[in-house]
This record gives C-alpha cells, structure tokens and sequence, in this order.
C-alpha cells in the first residue's frame, strides 16, 4: 500500500507542475489551449478536453441528451453524478476526484497483485513503470480509465485468490465501464480451470488424437457459476439502451459517430497503418507520430505477452490468465479500428490495461541500465505528452 500511495503522490504532484509550465512555449502566441491561467481553478480546467466533455454532460444530463454519448459506457458517470454533491467543484472536479482516487486504487492493487506473483522488487518496478508510461496521466484525468484498470485488477486479483464470486463481481462493474470489460470472462475460465488442475496441453493432445478423457474428478463446484455474473454491466446496460432508445446495440451504433464500424482482420489493420506512415508528408506529422507510437505499442505489447510466458523473463504459468485477458485489450483496437488518419488511436492508452506487461518489464528492470533508460524516456515523453494534452491537443 506504501509504494503505491508514494507513487500516487508523486504523480499527482508531476502533473501539477508540469500543468502549471505548459503555457511557456505558446507565450505571446495565440494558443488553442485559450489564456494562461489565472487561477489554480483554471489551471485544474485545462483537462477538460476530449472524452472528459462527454462524460460531464453524461453525469449531468444523462444519455437522452445527445445519443452519440451512448459509446461511453455508465459506470463512471454515474460515480461521479453520484458523489458530485458531496465534493467540492463541479461536475468535472468530481469527476477528478473519482478518477485519482480510483488510481490510488489502481496503484495499490497492482503492487499487491505483482508482489504476490513476483515478489516486492520485481512488484515496485512494475507500479513504478505502470505510471511511467508516456499515457498514466489519463489515470488522474477525468477519464474511465482508472476506474477500469482498478475494477479490472480486483478481479484479476480475486482471481489469483479463488475468491470467484468477489471476482465476478468486481468483473461485472468492469464490464458496466467498458466494453472490454467482458474479456475478463475469458481470464475467469481459463484460471478457474487451471486451478482445479485442467490441463490446457493435456486436453489438446487429446483432441489431436481423436480421445476426450473424463475432466479431473472435482473439477466444477458452485463457483463456477459466479461467471455469469462477469457480463451483468454489459448486459444492464443493454438492457438500458432498448428501454430508452429501443435498440439494446445503440452503444455499438454510436461508435460509428466516432468513426469505427466493423471489424478488419489485425494484419491488414497493421499494413494500412504501415501505409499511412510511408506515405506521410513527414515522420514529425503529428499523425505519422500517432499511427508510429500506436502500432509500435500495440506490436510491443504483443511481444511482451509471449515473453511472459516464454523466454528469459517469463513469468510462468500462473500468469497465463493475466495474459489471455490482455491480449484481448491488445487485440480489440487492432481488429475494430478507427476509420481515420490513425486506425490505433488510443492503443497506447488502453496499454495501461496490459498489467502483465508491466510485470516483464519490472523483470527485465532488474538489469540496471534498463531500468534507468526505461524510466528516464518514459518520464520525459509522459511529460510532454500532458503539455500536449493539456493544451487541447490529442494524444489518445
């Protein structure tokens, strides 16, 4: 709890100050991030871009509003219309609030999480790298993403104990934040069976040849059924969706206001985004930039999850779960992209997700020089990555 407390902190306090320098380079300049500001109120005002708008007018006006609002799945606008009467500020200030408590959250979890698989030094690189990475301040901002990463990690974490139902549930808030939510079914199954001695190998060799053996005697029990309850956000929300809207998919018709419909197969998702780089003016075109971090991240996340289960750095077998559900992360932008200049928008945010990604590189940080290197760019590039954000342009 300490370290993830200190590292809580310790951010908070970088993205105050790197916030409160980011008007420097536009002095004298007209700026589309508008004035300097005055006040720490209007300093606090600057995150208040992109998909934070949404969730405002969610919190304050509800879905009828603007259908469109529908792609942005309940839970954390409702948390924060919730406790919005109690803290202090507006709707957007609560909606902060909720968002760096539920990093807190986040941080914490993932340091016990990682210290229980692989041990406390291993466990404070792994939370220290996680908020390192160029997109962590999306955890503090008004965002669903450290309600998501926190909900995902106490079922993962309930996982790893066998306390299935308080996993379920926790998976079931997950999939009322976002979509990806559901994918915490897949990890559910696979470490329930594994850890009631079904052996995954076993049964594809059985299979090749043509045999089914009896599962291991024991193998089911009444936690089985807490699965069902992993989809319950999702299917509230649907359910939500044909009451007002009649049309229980109106969440995934939104999504094409925001340019993606359809799924593509991954490979030929990554040729065009291969294409759009070759075939920008410049490598430095902000959105050559954005398709280069994004594929590369997508592409190095990928490699990570089979280095945690093969090679020098792997984590072994009871981790597998954590990777089956982080793959789906991974692979969910790369067979639904956008429809724009830069299909993999947002990967390098929903990395966050990748827990046991964190943890290979928490492996590989045992090697000094890496460590530093990692840190020392991932801290630099994070910092100007809030500049940008901050000043009203995208990042993710």
């Amino acid at each position: 709890m300490v370290t993830g407390f200190v590292a809580w902190v310790s951010g908070l306090l970088a993205y105050f100050l790197v916030t409160a320098v980011a008007w420097m380079p536009t002095e004298g300049l007209e700026s589309k991030a508008g004035p300097v500001p005055r006040t720490f109120g209007e300093l606090i005002q600057s995150w208040n871009h992109w998909d934070t708008v949404w969730y405002v007018i969610i919190a304050d006006s509800g879905y009828e509003y603007d259908s469109r609002s529908t792609a942005f799945f309940p839970l954390y606008p409702m948390t924060v219309r919730a406790f919005n009467p109690v803290l202090p500020g507006g709707t957007f200030e609560a909606g902060l609030v909720i968002g760096a408590l539920a990093c807190l959250a986040a941080l914490i979890l993932v340091h016990r999480l990682a210290t229980e698989m692989i041990g406390a030094e291993d466990a404070r690189r792994t939370t220290v790298y996680l908020l390192a990475f160029p997109t962590a301040f999306y955890l503090v901002a008004a965002y669903n993403e450290s309600l998501f990463v926190a909900l995902a990690l106490a079922a993962l974490y309930n996982m790893r104990r066998g306390r299935w139902w308080w996993a379920a549930m926790f998976a079931g808030y997950a999939s009322a934040t976002r979509m990806a939510g559901v994918m915490l079914g897949a990890a559910f199954v696979y470490e329930y069976l594994r850890q009631r001695g079904f052996s995954f190998r076993t049964a594809a060799a059985q299979m090749r040849g043509g045999r089914w053996l009896p599962w291991p005697a024991g193998t089911f029990d009444r936690n089985a059924l807490a699965v069902v309850l992993v989809p319950t956000g999702l299917a509230a929300y649907m359910l939500f969706c044909y009451l007002t809207f009649g049309n229980a998919l109106q969440f995934l018709d939104a999504q094409k206001a925001w340019f993606r419909s359809g799924f593509t197969a991954p490979w030929t998702v990554i040729g065009d985004v291969v294409d759009l780089i070759s075939g920008s003016d410049s490598v430095y075109h902000p959105d050559a930039i954005r398709n280069i971090v994004n594929l590369t991240t997508a592409l190095v996340m990928l490699t990570l999850l089979v280095l945690a289960l093969v090679g020098p750095w792997k984590l072994g077998a009871d981790h597998a779960y954590l990777v089956v559900f982080a793959a789906f992360i991974i692979l969910m932008p790369l067979s639904n992209p956008i429809h724009t200049h830069y299909p993999l928008s947002s990967t390098w945010r929903y990395a966050l997700e990748c827990t046991v990604a964190f943890m290979v590189l928490a492996r590989m940080g045992r090697n000094v020089h890496f460590d530093r290197i990692y840190t020392t760019v991932m801290f630099a590039l994070q910092g100007a990555m809030v500049i940008v954000f901050v000043q009203n342009n995208f990042v993710a």
